[in-house]
């Protein structure tokens, strides 16, 4: 029997924190999205994803067609889900299939019953985050991270698991608050004196965070840089938020740069709704999402429920959604212009040695590809080609 975590059309409204990987790798929660519904089996998935993202799917994570198989959906946010399903039977919510066993797997699947149930899908930016780190990070670190708890000389408040890695540098004094849910700081993390850490909080492997830093109820990927104050906001692999500023209910996607003093709003004045691309939500607070290789200039600021755009270049004040591949300064007098293919791949290839990386030929690739789909959305929202000025 196998695992199989399959992609569907739902997956590009989640655009553009789904561009450049499939669902199954986007930070869901406590966790990227295949590690928690791993969890749900007690099983190592493979996956079956958008055509174009076959470049990301390991030789060991490819399905086994004409096998036995559980399929779940990429999407699925709910994870106490029973999933006692007969072969031939599926999981249906709505129209879209959440689960199903079969005894012979093939794409797309066939089956023999259907059983409607209410889990929640995936199907907006907002489901992403806040929803989900608000409602189910802290249940995901406790599930995944059990409740072991390793004290450590530093300042812990709270009966919360505080979980510390092996090869984690701790320069000074700094208190971690695990009141309202664990910390999770992975293997090799430098933590710099006169810090605030407050749970539930992940911190992934090789990060650093930054002297005088407040950061809560948030995920920092693989190897990000973290200074000022992050809350209730997702930090992916590779990213640099590093420099004093507020970072709010916010998905920051990889390989991003947030430029010092930059500020994402997260509330309105009217403390009312927050919109999302014209769409209601429902919520409050919601900050922005940034698509993987933005970068945010010095100073930016962002209104609440702002979309940037993959490999965007952003300046001043940023108040619409930004299409992909453009630099954006309305208020500094610009008129958006599309940025260059070379210099997007050039950019990221100064970036991954500094985190002791080589370049990603899938990356690129991945860039290119994402760069011709989206030319025509780019005319559409009246970026034009050239330089600026």
């Amino acid at each position: 029997m196998q695992l199989v975590i399959f992609e569907d059309r739902g997956v590009e409204a989640l655009s553009p924190i789904t561009d450049l990987i499939p669902m199954q790798e986007v930070v869901v929660g406590g966790a990227k999205q295949f590690i928690r519904l791993e969890k749900l089996l007690d099983m190592e998935s493979r996956w079956i994803v958008r055509d174009h993202m076959e470049l990301r799917v390991p030789e060991s994570r490819k399905p086994d067609y004409g096998s036995p198989a559980i399929i779940l959906n990429s999407r699925l946010l709910s994870t106490d889900l029973s999933l006692k399903l007969d072969y031939g039977e599926a999981l249906i919510c709505g129209s879209q299939v959440v689960a199903a066993k079969v005894r012979s797997l093939e794409w797309p699947p066939e089956f023999e019953r259907a059983k409607p149930c209410e889990a929640k899908l995936l199907e907006n930016l907002w489901d992403i985050c806040p929803t989900s780190i608000v409602e189910h990070l802290r249940s995901d670190l406790m599930k995944l991270y059990g409740g072991s708890e390793i004290r450590v000389n530093v300042n812990v408040v709270g009966r919360h698991a505080v979980v510390i890695g092996e090869g984690v540098d701790i320069l000074g004094p700094l208190t971690i608050d695990a009141r309202e849910g664990p910390v999770i700081i992975e293997k090799d993390v430098l933590l710099e004196p006169y810090s605030y850490l407050k749970g539930p909080l992940y911190v992934g492997a090789g990060s650093q965070i930054v002297a005088g830093s407040r950061v809560a109820g948030s995920y920092l990927g693989t190897a990000t840089r973290v200074g000022g104050e992050v809350t209730t906001s997702v930090i992916s692999d590779y990213s640099n938020k590093y420099h004093l500023g507020f970072l709010g209910h916010s998905y920051v996607g990889r390989w991003v740069n947030i430029g010092a003093g930059s500020i994402t709003s997260n509330l309105k004045n009217t403390y009312g709704e927050v919109k999302v691309r014209g769409a209601s939500t429902g919520l409050s607070k919601i900050g922005a999402f940034i698509g993987d290789h933005a970068k945010l200039s010095i100073g930016t600021l962002t209104y609440a429920g702002t979309v940037i755009g993959t490999a965007s270049h952003v300046h001043g004040l940023v108040r619409e959604e930004v299409p992909p591949f453009t630099i954006y300064g309305r208020s500094l007098g610009w008129e958006p212009v599309e940025i260059e293919l070379d210099s997007v791949i050039r950019t990221y290839r100064r970036m991954a040695p500094r985190r002791n990386l080589e370049p990603d030929p899938r990356e690129e690739k991945l860039l290119e590809l994402l760069f011709e789909r989206t030319e025509d959305l780019r005319r559409r929202m009246g970026v034009r080609k050239g330089r600026l000025g």
